[in-house]
């Protein structure tokens, strides 16, 4: 395993410096005009190869590849290590260009095909900070949103919706500085969002979502069937109930503003839950459930051209009851540095630390407060491939108040 880190190090500075020698290489020629190579492309074969196709009939194909290699260094004598990867297809129509009409909407599915090695453990690591990749899963086959979206412009704003089967944490909680990092709680709050109540990265379920935007302010409501499938491996996408006995609400007020010419976001959400003893598996005899958090992205420096050269952000996760989850509070924070290399503009990176507190009844198995720091560098080898490095440490991890080192790299390609 110690070869494998250091194989990853130095393919991580290879990367990085090679990249840069190319874009200082090209940067000799001002103006000078070249064909579009595979370096150049958002995507490595599809789009080129399926442009005409999109053209002519609005059909619109993804495939993406992402791997990972992981590695619990916190006993350097007994390194544990899993490798996993994840296969992402789908497509999106434009019912307009069939119809030859605006105004027809599009239809999309996505599915996913992940495995791993050693079921994921790393060697009794145990934290419910939240784990420390957000693909992380049982080995499955699983259909995830299928949906059909519209949108409008109307005189009192742009109105647009989403309806089938989809996942709460696509449209809320998310900012775009927590999105560069791995660790899944960076992504879905695990305290406002808890497993067995709502949609997390790999479980979809019947909804719809609306959203508003008007100016700087925007807004978005979802309902949700309730009741979703558990995260296991038999689970192909459609294990959960469609009686609709419980649902779940979710809201989100943003804005955008300007600082001085520094852009910044705040955000404020929360949801409910009619009645999670319901829940066809894991059900919590609490009644009702609830929870709020607010959110903050602020940029510090720009560049030359006015675009974030360094930002910081903040968000915050309130359950009032703790008879309803074991984790009444949560926060993340951190800043992305964006470019750190001058001549790599697309690089970001980034550092961020989250504190969840643990209720009484969770404390038999875990600490009263935990809390994670994620240290990662996202080098954009082209607009289709990305490397990232990444380094976090579990702090007040389990009953006994450990520290766990968890050391790793993700590979991921758009075809």
């Amino acid at each position: 395993m110690n070869m494998e880190k250091v194989i990853a190090a130095a393919l991580g500075g290879v990367t990085i410096f090679a990249a840069c020698s190319f874009a200082q290489e090209a940067s000799t020629q001002p103006g000078a005009e070249k064909p579009e190579t595979w370096m150049d492309r958002d995507s490595l074969f599809i789009a080129s190869a399926s442009e005409d196709i999109t053209k002519k009939t609005g059909f619109t194909p993804s495939l993406n590849w992402t791997g990972e290699v992981w590695s619990n260094v916190s006993d350097g004598r007994n390194i544990s290590t899993i490798a996993d990867s994840l296969f992402t297809l789908g497509f999106e129509q434009d019912l307009s260009v069939l119809a030859g009409k605006e105004g027809w909407g599009r239809i999309g599915l996505s599915a996913f095909y992940y495995t791993q090695t050693n079921g994921g453990e790393l060697g009794g690591f145990n934290s419910s900070q939240g784990c420390f990749s957000n693909i992380v899963a049982g080995d499955m086959v699983r259909v995830f949103e299928i949906y059909y979206a519209n949108e409008f412009e109307t005189k009192f704003g742009n109105i647009g919706f989403r309806i089938g089967q989809l996942a709460a944490d696509e449209d809320f909680m998310g900012m775009d500085y927590s999105d560069v990092f791995l660790n899944s709680s960076f992504g879905a709050m695990p305290n406002v969002a808890p497993g067995q109540l709502f949609s997390q990265y790999n479980v979809a379920t019947l909804g719809v979502v609306i959203y508003y935007s008007q100016g700087n302010f925007d807004a978005t409501f979802g309902v949700y069937n309730g009741n979703i499938g558990q995260d296991i491996s038999s689970n192909n996408g459609f294990d959960y109930s469609n009686t609709f006995d419980t649902v779940a609400l979710w809201y989100q007020f943003g804005y955008n503003y300007k600082i001085g010419g520094l852009a910044g976001r705040v955000m404020f959400g929360g949801n409910y839950h009619s009645d999670p003893s319901k829940i066809n598996f894991d059900a919590i005899d609490a009644g009702s459930f609830y929870s709020f958090y607010v959110g903050l992205q602020q940029a510090l420096i720009n560049d030359n051209e006015g675009n974030a050269k360094f930002g910081v952000y903040t968000r915050i996760g309130w359950v009032p009851s703790g008879r309803a989850s074991d984790n009444n509070f949560y926060a993340d924070f951190g800043f992305n540095w964006f470019a750190p290399i001058p001549c790599r503009g697309s690089d970001v990176f980034a550092v961020g630390f989250s504190v969840i507190e643990n209720e009484r009844a969770a404390r038999a198995e875990y600490s009263h407060y935990e809390g994670a720091l994620e240290i990662t560098y996202r080098v954009q080898i082209t607009p289709a491939i990305a490397f990232q490095p990444d380094f976090q440490i579990f702090v007040n991890q389990g009953e006994d108040s450990e520290t766990a080192y968890i050391a790793g790299a993700r590979l991921e390609i758009n075809f």
